[in-house]
């Protein structure tokens, strides 16, 4: 009697995807930590400063030991928003501009890790690196799929050294929101509607602008059962199942509508207002904050003028206008769908005293930009050209968030 070949058991560590994901991740976790604890060590940011005492939200400085050092560093910003509202939910009138879903699971967590600040961040921190794993591979796995397997390491790569990256690693809704909306956008490119729906509803429930998954998807739902070839909708396709399905492609755009809801039941003001009172922002024509930028960087008007982190909010809107419309060219229509709609959403916010405020962090959920450059970086030079410069400013701005340095 013949042997049966037994297939060799393959492990977790011999999927390049993940492979890829798990080095990275190692790398830019260990030095970051690293590079934080040097830049408050070179220069200890003055803890009496006004400035900064107002930013921590009347919450505990982590600047004594071993927390110090390894927390302290990412105790920043919108960091100690998160931690605010998962202690005490929304108790305080500005905190209700920021979803739910991310400092829901950083209170749940971090009671179990202790209930105090420190284990809050620490949750939050957890969460965003989980989540950045999770989003490392499955960028590889959908860059082989709608780009090409050569281009899946280089779009990785180039993500992971974007000058703004740092925050995928911090307290911050970036990581989750990303892994997210890009399973989201995926599933709903390999027809599962349900699934695309409810990832993106879980999405919208993380950061304001998931909302926006409902025209990629509605179009992928519209090329997938109701195309034909012609630009046309065939009654006798409608069915049950369709009609759930269209159902699903709505509930990115209902978790958006059921925050606002929740939020006028607890009796918060609109978010345009919100938006105005504490951050000086309104709703204008899309553009009028790139040309106060042009201003700034060229002219030295305003008083962002000087700031380096203008200028790369500025480079930034140029390459994100290149590469969304290269997307339509290159890559599935859907990617480029929802670039167009993203960059209209976040060019929509009009703010004098801090124009194109927080775009370089924005910039990170336009996957459209990192499968542009992945395939442009085929060529050794511009290989060369993207991550040369990208690594450089990352150490830098990296360094000027630790110091509590505004970067996005």
């Amino acid at each position: 009697m013949e042997k049966q070949a037994i297939a060799p058991k393959t492990s977790l560590w011999s999927d390049t995807a993940v492979r890829q994901a798990i080095l990275i991740f190692i790398v830019l976790r260990v030095f970051l930590s690293v590079w934080g604890v040097v830049a408050i060590t070179v220069n200890p940011p003055p803890e009496d400063a006004p400035d900064i005492i107002s930013q921590q939200l009347g919450q505990p400085s982590l600047n004594e030991g071993w927390t110090g050092l390894l927390l302290g560093p990412w105790q920043r910003f919108d960091s100690l928003r998160y931690t605010r509202i998962a202690a005490e939910g929304y108790a305080h009138e500005p905190d209700s501009a920021f979803p739910p879903l991310y400092p829901l699971g950083m209170g749940l967590l971090g009671r179990l890790l202790g209930g105090t600040h420190a284990s809050y961040l620490l949750a939050g921190i957890v969460i965003s690196n989980l989540a950045f794993i999770g989003l490392l591979i499955l960028l590889y796995r959908v860059t082989e799929g709608d780009v090409g397997q050569q281009y899946a390491p280089r779009t990785v790569l180039y993500l992971a050294v974007f000058p703004a990256s740092f925050f995928l690693l911090a307290a911050y809704s970036e990581s989750l929101f990303l892994l997210l909306a890009l399973g989201s956008l995926w599933a709903g490119r390999k027809g599962r509607f349900w699934l695309a729906g409810s990832l993106g509803f879980l999405a919208s429930l993380t950061r304001l602008t998931g909302w926006v998954l409902v025209i990629p998807l509605a179009y992928e739902f519209w090329r997938q059962q109701l195309g034909h070839g012609k630009w046309r909708i065939l009654p006798a396709a409608w069915s049950p199942k369709l009609l759930g399905e269209a159902f699903a492609v709505l509930l990115p755009g209902l978790g958006t509508l059921s925050f606002m809801v929740y939020r006028q039941i607890i009796g918060m003001p609109p978010l345009n207002q919100l938006y105005a009172d504490y951050w000086y922002q309104d709703t204008s024509f899309p553009g009028i904050d790139v040309w106060r930028a042009v201003q700034a960087v060229f002219f030295g008007v305003g008083r962002r003028a000087g700031d380096p982190a203008m200028v790369l909010d500025l480079a930034i809107v140029v390459l994100l206008f290149v590469t969304t419309i290269l997307a339509f060219r290159y890559l599935p229509r859907s990617w480029g769908l929802y670039a167009a709609i993203m960059l209209f959403f976040i060019l929509l916010p009009s703010a004098p005293l801090k124009p194109l405020y927080s775009f370089s962090r924005y910039a990170l959920a336009f996957f459209t930009l990192f499968f542009i450059l992945g395939i442009a970086g085929q060529r050794p030079w511009l290989h060369r050209l993207i991550l040369y410069p990208f690594a450089a400013l990352l150490l830098y701005f990296s360094m000027v968030f630790f110091m509590w340095g505004w970067v996005a």
